[in-house]
């Protein structure tokens, strides 16, 4: 007869097999990577702020704008494509939705209606940007790289040249509070040197993020588009044969992503109520395809999740948020490189992790 303790220790061991058959490598290993990263960043911070509820929730709302984009580049990535011209297309469709708003602003003044009108062109432009690189690169014949290479320069400049390299300000009361507004939950918490708990606020980005990806994992996993994207991506010619009209996938899929470019034009304009037309979107495309990278899909395509993204954007934030909380701490002055600005070296490290992720990648095939 079994002892309680071993049928205990037999019960846990089943549990943790079933949760690796049912999350997969693919699942476990960004999840190992990213509690890892909070191990690392815990054992780094001196001052004993990182482990608090306000700081991951700063994470969440700061990384909400590119793990958007983030979401969008996964079915390009599962396509076999790539997508260049993200960034300069969140600067151009928050510019012009700004210039748009404040136009419409004069039409319907005291109104919510120009906010709207102007959420309203920055999702639909950015559903035709994204339908036109669809387009260049099915009908046109062009590779992926060099058509969005294109967009990428040709959308930057379009942003510089209609406010002459400047800012684009909004004038319409209420336009904030798409991107800086949140809603309160029951939960509280007590920040470090308050007296009394507050309030934890999930901020409308963050809300939108993870909405978003609960429904595009629905899409991708579990509707007709879901499983031609990742044929297509896995073998075109072997799709082709089965009927999918591959045009038609490539411009859904690419018009799906300026869509959400537009979603994340939306929001960081309203954040900060302007957009610069030259910063905005900066290297959003690095971190999207880092975050894809990072989650587990191959850049070859045919495999991704949008689960490994939403870690892969998580983990990107929590190096983003570690490298800053050192620059600020005493563990560069104690490592004798006390003027050194680690947080400089956030695009080395995201270089890193990209090649590492296709690394190991290489080394699973």
């Amino acid at each position: 007869m079994n002892s309680p303790k071993r049928s205990a220790y037999t019960t846990g061991g089943s549990f943790l097999i079933r949760l690796v058959r049912t999350l997969g490598p693919e699942r476990l290993g960004p999840l190992a990577a990213l509690g890892l990263l909070v191990l690392l960043a815990w054992c780094l911070d001196t001052s004993g702020s990182f482990l608090t509820v306000q700081n991951f929730s700063n994470i969440l709302r700061q990384n909400s704008f590119v793990g958007i984009v983030a979401l969008g580049m996964t079915f390009v990535i599962i396509l076999g494509g790539i997508d260049l011209s993200v960034g300069s297309m969140v600067a151009l469709l928050g510019g012009v939705g700004i210039l748009f708003l404040n136009k419409a602003g004069g039409w319907w003044p005291g109104s919510s209606a120009p906010v709207w009108a102007a959420a309203g062109l920055m999702i639909v432009g950015g559903t035709m940007l994204g339908a036109v690189n669809g387009l260049v690169i099915t009908a046109g014949r062009i590779t992926p790289f060099i058509a969005t290479l294109g967009g990428m320069a040709m959308f930057r400049s379009l942003a510089l040249l209609f406010i002459d390299g400047g800012e684009y300000r909004a004038s319409v009361s209420g336009f904030g509070a798409l991107g800086a507004g949140s809603i309160e939950t029951p939960l509280t918490f007590t920040p470090a040197g308050a007296d009394s708990a507050i309030p934890l606020k999930l901020h409308y980005p963050t809300l939108v993020f993870f909405g978003l990806a609960l429904a595009l994992s629905f899409i991708l996993s579990r509707t007709t588009f879901g499983r031609r994207v990742y044929a297509v991506g896995d073998n075109d010619k072997a799709a082709l044969y089965a009927g999918v009209k591959l045009g038609h996938v490539r411009v859904a899929t690419y018009a799906l992503m300026g869509g959400l470019c537009g979603i994340a034009a939306l929001l960081v304009s309203s954040r900060m109520n302007s957009v610069s037309s030259a910063q905005t979107g900066l290297m959003y495309e690095l971190d999207a395809i880092a975050a894809v990278v990072v989650g587990g899909a191959s850049m070859r395509g045919g495999s991704g999740r949008i689960f490994g993204t939403v870690v892969g954007v998580l983990i990107l934030g929590v190096v983003n948020n570690m490298l800053n909380m050192i620059s600020s701490s005493e563990t560069l002055a104690k490592l004798g490189m006390p003027n050194l600005n680690i947080a400089h070296a956030q695009g080395l490290v995201k270089g890193l992790i990209i090649i590492a992720a296709v690394w190991v990648q290489r080394g699973r095939a």
